[in-house]
């Protein structure tokens, strides 16, 4: 079936035709780095299914774009999906840095516990990655589901189409690298938050140890600190986990919040 039998079977324009292009471009780009909807988990079909769905849903609720109907050429309309995409793109980015920050946290931790060696393939990433990173990771994951993160980031991206129209080109460089340097920042300081009770812990440890053996050379403290800083660390960590369902809570919708507002909602 050809364009134009399509359009005639829907009764579709071609300015509708490339308005259903540019809200499935910024659907794409939002796909391609936010949380859950950028695991490469379950066929790819089922991916394309969903977004052609939800660019049906979201195609009523949207405004013509800015070249609709004035027969814009190829390469206006080209530059104007890459735009939509790169939106889609930073709005998810912004906010899948809260689960970074969870996995960087695990790779500070696992180094602490002498477990930066032990990597795993993750299916859902297609990466090797450390034990406790993707452990953590998932982990913070299951809680974004549990709050409904997921209808959250599509309730924002569907309301973007009103503050930032389509071929409207992209949010205000100040507002944009304002909101992206205080994510980034809360990044880092959210990992450090999470890892700091196992890197206290395990440092106290080896100071420890390192006093026994100053005092006793003869004892080989190297082969007994690592199996104590593994089983300390995951006490720690178990002791702490529900503090961490909390905080994860908390800073998840900060990160929502923050990437919202970027996109002037």
């Amino acid at each position: 079936m050809d364009l134009s039998a399509f359009m005639d079977l829907f009764g579709l324009t071609t300015g509708e035709i490339q308005r259903l292009v540019l809200i499935l471009s910024r659907l794409s780009g939002m796909f391609l780095s936010a949380p859950f909807f950028s695991r490469s988990v379950g066929p790819n079909r089922i991916k394309a299914v969903l977004l052609i769905a939800l660019t049906v849903v979201i195609f009523p609720l949207v405004t013509p774009w800015s070249g609709e109907g004035k027969k814009a050429t190829m390469l206006a309309l080209g530059y104007a999906a890459v735009t939509e995409v790169i939106i889609g793109a930073i709005f998810g980015m912004l906010i899948h840095w809260g689960l970074v920050a969870v996995q960087v946290a695990g790779g500070l931790m696992g180094f602490q516990m002498g477990l930066s060696m032990a990597m795993v393939m993750d299916p859902t990433s297609g990466v090797q990655e450390g034990v406790l990173s993707n452990l953590m990771y998932m982990t913070a994951l299951m809680i974004f589901l549990a709050f409904n993160g997921h209808h959250l980031l599509l309730e924002g991206i569907a309301r973007s189409f009103t503050t930032l129209p389509l071929g409207g080109g992209l949010p205000h460089s100040e507002e944009l690298l304002r909101g992206s340097v205080e994510l980034l920042v809360r990044m880092f300081k959210l990992a450090l938050l999470v890892a700091a009770p196992v890197i206290g812990v395990t440092k106290l440890l080896y100071l420890g140890m390192g006093l026994i053996n100053r005092a006793s050379p003869q004892i080989q403290v190297f082969f007994v600190a690592m199996p104590i800083a593994q089983i300390v660390g995951f006490v720690v960590m178990g002791l702490t986990m529900a503090i961490f369902g909390q905080v994860m809570v908390r800073e998840l919708d900060a990160f929502l919040t923050a990437g919202l507002r970027v996109m002037r909602l």
